[in-house]
């Protein structure tokens, strides 16, 4: 049995292994989360302490997504040759080391290359651990474990409002700064404790290396190793690797698709709605509690696509909670915005988007063989984050030059949303990839 077949065939129960890769990992991601909200929500101490126009706070807020952009396919090509966990060391190193030169800038275009730094290690640092935790987990759990994963979004965005709300008052930005960036040592815990792909070990020939990993897994997992040499005779007579990629390229379009309209569609129903609706209505972001309450929502989200991805599949979960999501954002832009009404909408508008991210972040990955998993992720995050940069000037655009209302908003990025996931991904897009596919790629070699 090779070493996709024995992670494949454990049995898909949280082992204390699971539960301890999910907290180490876990740690990381809400690091990451905790440093893009305090960048966002200490812009105001930043600008008034180096003087900063409107203008130029907006370049700042897009220079992450720059950073994002280029740091996807980088690190995708650099978790594809040195590895997984070699990826996310690295992004982890990048993200935190340029919230340090954000810390030391005393002019603007220092400020900005902090950033950009800090999303090229965010681009890669997502890419990296989503690709490293799935390869860990046997196929059944892949939904569970990375939308656990993804809870730790809102984990760390409840940490970052700390650090920007109370902290970073308290002790100045760039204190603030340096602290968090002294995090770069939870590298030296991941390095020695999380263990490599053993998916990815295999894929170019450090076999043994992989199977020492497997069976330390399957001891965790209280597995009794079989050998069975089924799967390894039917991969022979699979397709061919050629084959697979012809038939991946209409699929590949339709998921950068997917990145592109998930990526617009949220920030938009999630955060510049409430922004707009807070012109004439309750304001979400005028008190950090109720800001509080959207990383909470993003956290319920998570838990709900974990409890039902791998009971009903990635494509009928996605449409559910995509059209519930649009469905919601459209009944609250034609409600009146009082206090309860933002709240309970917002809160859940935003678990359901969350739910959608999970469905995503789970998907992708699957599209791909070991061999270029890393690239492709890669570059699905780096078309999503070109996207943003993107949607930062056409949102307001919309509103204020086209003078969108929004209702009309809401029902032109849910609608979008809904038929992306409901109409289009599961009659155009991929049949997951067959543990043989890598298989055949391994020993045409």
């Amino acid at each position: 049995m090779n070493v996709d077949a024995r992670l494949n065939s454990l049995e898909p129960r949280f082992s204390w292994f699971y539960i301890r890769l999910l907290l180490l990992t876990g740690v990381s991601w809400a690091i990451q989360a905790a440093e893009l909200v305090l960048l966002d929500f200490s812009r105001v101490l930043v600008a008034n302490d180096i003087g900063m126009q409107k203008f130029e706070i907006e370049i700042l807020g897009a220079s992450i997504f720059l950073g994002s952009m280029a740091g996807g396919p980088i690190f995708g090509h650099l978790a594809d040759k040195f590895g997984r966990r070699t990826a996310l060391l690295v992004a982890l190193v990048f993200s935190l080391g340029g919230l340090a030169v954000s810390a030391q800038a005393k002019v603007m275009y220092v400020l900005i290359i902090g950033r950009v730094i800090t999303g090229i290690g965010h681009g890669g640092q997502l890419l990296s651990t989503v690709v490293l935790v799935q390869e860990l987990a046997p196929r059944p759990m892949h939904g569970r474990v990375v939308s656990l994963l993804d809870a730790f979004t809102g984990i760390g965005g409840l940490i970052g409002l700390v650090l920007a709300y109370a902290v970073a008052p308290w002790l100045e930005w760039r204190t603030t700064y340096l602290l968090v960036s002294g995090l770069v040592l939870y590298t030296v815990v991941l390095r020695f404790i999380v263990p490599e792909s053993p998916r990815w070990l295999d894929s170019v020939g450090r076999t043994e290396e992989a199977s020492a990993i497997v069976e330390n897994i399957e001891h965790l997992h209280f597995e009794k190793k079989e050998v069975d040499f089924t799967s390894f005779l039917e991969s022979l007579s699979s397709p061919s690797l050629k084959t697979l990629r012809s038939k991946r390229q209409i699929p590949t379009c339709v998921l950068w698709t997917l990145w592109t309209v998930m990526t617009l569609s949220a920030y938009v129903l999630g955060t510049y709605i409430p922004t707009l609706i807070s012109l004439s209505g309750y304001n979400m972001f005028a008190n950090w509690i109720t800001i509080a309450v959207l990383n909470v929502a993003q956290v319920v989200g998570s838990f709900t696509a974990a409890a039902v991805l791998d009971t009903y599949g990635l494509h009928r979960s996605f449409a559910v909670f995509a059209m519930l999501a649009a469905a919601a954002s459209v009944v609250l832009g034609h409600m009146t915005w009082s206090r309860e009404v933002v709240i309970t909408f917002s809160f859940l508008v935003n678990a359901l988007l969350s739910a959608c991210w999970s469905c995503v972040l789970t998907y992708t990955p699957g599209h791909f063989t070991t061999a270029c998993r890393g690239r492709g992720m890669g570059y699905s995050v780096g078309i999503s984050r070109l996207a943003a940069v993107g949607g930062c000037y056409l949102y307001p655009h919309m509103f204020n030059v086209w003078i969108l209302s929004v209702p009309t908003l809401c029902w032109i990025f849910g609608s979008v949303l809904a038929v992306v996931a409901a109409g289009i991904v599961p009659h155009f897009s991929y049949q997951p990839l067959k543990e043989e596919d890598d298989a055949i790629r391994v020993h045409e070699h």
